[in-house]
């Protein structure tokens, strides 16, 4: 199912889970907590090259540089994510999964291609990777919304060339969220299909 209802979006736990997740980091520590802070948790790539601060790869997906980054994120993770959590196909694990592994294919990559002092942060690599995971599900269940969907991402990519953006994160977390649904949804359903 590609439109979503509000059945769907009471059933989205762990999007919701995730958006509260957001919200809660950002009020930490965008306003309550001194900067110091958080920068302790962005994705600084010199910081994990020389002194190995693994932790900002994981950390850096729940943070946000101000409200608009916040909002259009956040945004963009309730129809998408809803959309994969309400789908009977997908499980729970696969979602949270997903989302995790986009997010850090994202910022591996970042981690390699962008200038070392420069800072990165957000959940677009990992929402990137669930927007493949819908154009996974497009192609195999209404290729009719095909070149809507295509239309679309093209949008997003062209969008993430603007200054301030890891379009690396992006680009890398959208292949990272196509291979997964790929692999654990489209190539399941040729599976069942030749069995049936």
């Amino acid at each position: 199912m590609i439109l979503l209802d509000i059945k769907d979006l009471r059933k989205a736990k762990i999007t919701l889970t995730l958006i509260f997740i957001n919200i809660l980091c950002f009020l930490t520590f965008n306003i309550a907590m001194p900067i110091e802070y958080f920068y302790l948790f962005v994705q600084i790539n010199s910081r994990i090259l020389n002194e190995y601060e693994i932790w900002r790869l994981f950390t850096s997906l729940f943070l946000h540089a101000d409200i608009l980054h916040l909002v259009s994120n956040l945004l963009a993770l309730l129809l998408f994510g809803a959309t994969i959590e309400s789908h009977p196909k997908f499980s729970k694990v696969f979602y949270i999964i997903t989302f995790i592994i986009s997010g850090l294919i994202g910022n591996l990559f970042s981690l390699i291609l962008i200038a070392p002092n420069t800072i990165s942060l957000g959940a677009s690599g990992s929402i990137f990777g669930l927007i493949g995971v819908v154009l996974i599900i497009i192609a195999s269940e209404n290729r009719s919304l095909l070149p809507f969907a295509l239309l679309y991402i093209a949008y997003y990519i062209i969008a993430s060339f603007s200054p301030g953006i890891n379009i690396w994160a992006h680009l890398t977390g959208l292949i990272g969220g196509i291979s997964l649904g790929y692999i654990l949804y489209y190539q399941k359903n040729r599976v069942e299909q030749s069995f049936d």
